[in-house]
């Protein structure tokens, strides 16, 4: 029971993150899925696996991200969400 636990508190997490990144907007720097159809005055300025790293100078961004398709759209840092790899 304590393995479900877990997951489900760690699902919870991740959509909270991705509504909150949504209905909020303020992000500086984004990681939305590969394949993500990126609009115009939005910078990809790196990759991880699985993700494109997006910054824009534009306070709505993200809401464009989700309206161009992206699947979600989380904080980043660095490289990786979690800041991983140094």
């Amino acid at each position: 029971m304590r393995p479900f636990l877990i997951i489900t508190t760690l699902a919870v997490a991740w959509v909270a993150l991705a509504l909150g990144a949504m209905l909020t907007g303020t992000i500086e720097t984004a990681a939305v899925p590969k394949g993500t159809r990126v609009p115009a005055n939005i910078a990809i300025i790196g990759t991880a696996p699985g993700l494109l790293i997006l910054r824009s100078d534009d306070p709505g961004y993200v809401r464009k991200l989700y309206q161009a398709g992206a699947a979600f759209v989380l904080p980043a840092r660095r490289k990786t969400c979690l800041d991983l790899q140094r």
